[in-house]
């Protein structure tokens, strides 16, 4: 650590000869301009009179569900504060921002700055997600075999996330050199269903269980770094630590019957969350970017543990680019970079109980993979002429594995990636973009990863006339695979994937006082590819997945009069999925495409209203109804019907 800051020290407060040239070189222009330093240094910032307002109100919420319509609202009445101030009075910068819905949703952040040579900034969000209670279905209430135990009834569920950020920079006085800290913490607590197996794990004792667990997750992150122009280069130094850490019920016990690896059986743990640490030391360097040629380099260091498993790795990572504009409308970029992942793990394991007694397992862990990727792309970027860009990009990356084997992973995989994109102004008003992505692989890692795909992407925006504006976008890509690894046979082969988004949106100015957005967006995902079950090497050829969504949304902004402003909106979601298994043993008693078939419709109505009341008084109301629709009603998920409303009064004042 004293290195890290000496090393600061050094990179705030010496003078490089470099940068006494480019001084030189800034007093030099400043004279040829005609303009004398005591112009320069006179310069007086103009007086900016402050502003604030202030805005009150209440939250009326009716929720008829446990959470399925507004799914992330919290659900309960509240108070909302909404307020903002500002002032500039140089050198003193000051912004403040708060908007609270209520304890469990709301957004506040705080800048400060004095001059150039101190900049902050705080920031804090929260959201509240309501999750769902899923009720397991007992196929076969008359077997002992497989059973159903629920734990948490009609117990609630919901999360908190919180993220707070904080950057504070310093700055050297008359010389182009920082020092900062930055920090990140993410926050997760409240509850959700833990859904597990108990019964003594084998096919003849099986019970699925539902409870509640409690978490406190924590993640956090500092880093503190220095950084200085030196002349013809940037430098920055930076050191990383980052901690996960798991409070709450990090791992829950329960009761198990008699096994293999414990014959009395006992209480034992499961599903334990475990806790993560990582630090890094990351060097940036790149030359000035108002030459022909930049170059810029980035070597970093990591270190990372698994603080439960035991489990380490140790990555070293180094990029560098170069960039050459030989001609205004012509540039090249050349990236190369290198990864080289070192892990370990303990080569045995244990479990403990309730009380304390050490279960070893017999044999040892399998060793993790470690690898060394490489890889380099090129890229040219042309522009003819105003109005038209051309590029290509190759991309070539090579991944060497140890322990591979071990995995059921390939040793070696090889990608090639080709893009070719254009961006063209048709006509003034007009303007058309297209891209086209090709990625083939060569003993691609896991089943999922294809040898091959390609994607295309083309968008269209428009102004035919003045007051109206259009965009559309649409997206395809497909995905092939052949030969897919599965460890316990050779006859499984295909896996094919497609995708397809179109988006699109247009904004009409009806009148000075009227203006109307309309949206509609398209997603299609789809899956076919032949599935292995278990070890009896079923093969389930062809097998179907599928998702679809349409999404319609239309706003209208009205201000019928100069103080009243009106804004209606409605969206519209309709969203279906199914899974399509061919295997007999799939289909009967129950079909297991029963559990993931869901066809669902959500609208959303809202409409808001402002208005002048007096001295500069404003008053206000929102109003948004979500209704959500189960269309199948299948018992066989845990989708619901749903309903819910929420009524805001708000006023709102501007401070002087």
């Amino acid at each position: 650590m004293k290195k890290i800051i000496l090393f600061m020290i050094l990179s705030l407060f010496i003078i490089n000869k470099g940068y006494t040239a480019q001084e030189e070189d800034d007093l030099k222009l400043i004279e040829e301009l005609g303009i004398s330093m005591e112009e320069e240094a006179g310069y007086k910032y103009p007086y900016i009179k402050p502003e604030a307002h202030l805005s009150l109100g209440y939250r009326f919420i009716d929720a008829g569900s446990p959470g399925k319509a507004l799914e992330y609202e919290y659900l309960k009445d509240f108070p909302r504060i909404e307020g903002e101030y500002r002032v500039f009075k140089y050198p003193h910068r000051l912004r403040f921002n708060l908007d609270l819905n209520n304890h469990k949703d709301y957004h506040g952040d705080v800048a400060y700055a004095y001059g150039d040579l101190f900049l902050s900034r705080w920031v804090d969000n929260t959201i509240f997600h309501n999750l769902n209670n899923i009720e397991l279905v007992n196929l076969d209430p008359s077997s002992p075999t497989y059973r159903i135990d629920r734990k948490d009834g009609d117990k609630k569920y919901g999360v908190r996330t919180g993220m707070y950020s904080s950057l504070m920079r310093l700055k050297a006085p008359d010389f182009p050199a920082h020092t900062y800290v930055r920090t990140f913490h993410a926050e997760k607590t409240g509850n959700y269903q833990q859904r597990s197996l108990s019964g003594s794990g084998y096919f003849n004792d099986i019970e699925r269980a539902t409870q509640e667990r409690k978490i406190k997750w924590m993640t956090g992150t500092h880093e503190v770094g220095a950084n200085s122009y030196l002349g013809h280069a940037e430098v920055e130094f930076s050191h990383i630590k980052k901690r996960f850490d798991a409070k709450g019920d990090d791992v829950i016990f329960d009761s198990y019957g008699p096994s293999l690896y414990h014959p009395s059986g006992g209480t034992f743990p499961h599903n334990q969350v475990p806790e993560l640490e990582g630090s890094a030391n990351v060097i940036k360097v790149h030359s000035n970017y108002n030459e022909k040629v930049v170059a810029s380099a980035t070597f970093s260091l990591k270190e990372k543990e698994n603080m439960t498993s035991g489990a380490k790795a140790d990555i070293f990572h180094a990029a560098g680019s170069v960039q050459w504009t030989p001609l205004t409308r012509l540039s090249f970029f050349m990236r190369y970079f290198h990864t080289d992942s070192d892990a370990d793990n303990p080569e045995t394991t244990a479990i403990s109980d309730l009380n304390g007694s050490v279960t070893n397992y017999p044999g040892t862990v399998k060793s993790s993979v470690s690898k060394t990727t490489d890889a380099i792309s090129l890229t040219g970027r042309y522009n003819p002429e105003p109005g038209v860009t051309l590029k290509v990009k190759y991309l070539y990356e090579c991944t060497d594995r140890e322990n591979a084997e071990d995995w059921n992973l390939k040793n070696k995989t090889t990608k090639n990636t080709l893009a070719l994109s254009s961006g063209l102004r048709v006509i003034k008003g007009i303007d058309l973009r297209a891209e086209y992505i090709r990625k083939s692989a060569v003993k691609p890692s896991y089943s999922t990863e294809p040898d091959s795909s390609d994607k295309g992407t083309v968008s269209i925006s428009m102004a035919p006339v003045p007051g109206i504006n259009l965009f559309v976008n649409y997206i395809i890509s497909r995905e092939k695979r052949k030969d897919l690894d599965f460890s316990n046979t050779q006859d499984a082969r295909n896996r094919n994937t497609r995708t397809d988004n179109l988006m699109g949106s247009g904004v009409f100015r009806l009148a000075d006082n009227l203006s109307m957005t309309a949206s509609y967006a398209y997603m299609s995902y789809r899956v076919r590819q032949d599935i292995v079950y278990n070890s009896i090497r079923l093969i389930d050829k062809d097998v179907q997945y599928k998702d679809v969504t349409h999404v319609y949304s239309a706003s209208l902004d009205y201000a019928p009069v100069e103080k009243l402003d009106i804004l209606a909106l409605v969206s519209h979601v309709r969203s279906y999925g199914d899974f399509y298994p061919g295997s007999g043993d799939l289909l009967s008693p129950v079909s297991v495409s029963s559990f993931s078939q869901q066809k669902i419709r959500e609208t959303v109505y809202s409409l808001s209203g402002d208005s002048e009341c007096m001295n500069g008084l404003s008053c206000g109301m929102e109003f948004s109804y979500s209704d959500t629709k189960d269309v199948l009603d299948n018992d066989h998920d845990s989708n619901q019907d749903g309903h819910a409303y929420i009524v805001m009064l708000k006023f709102k004042k501007n401070l002087e």
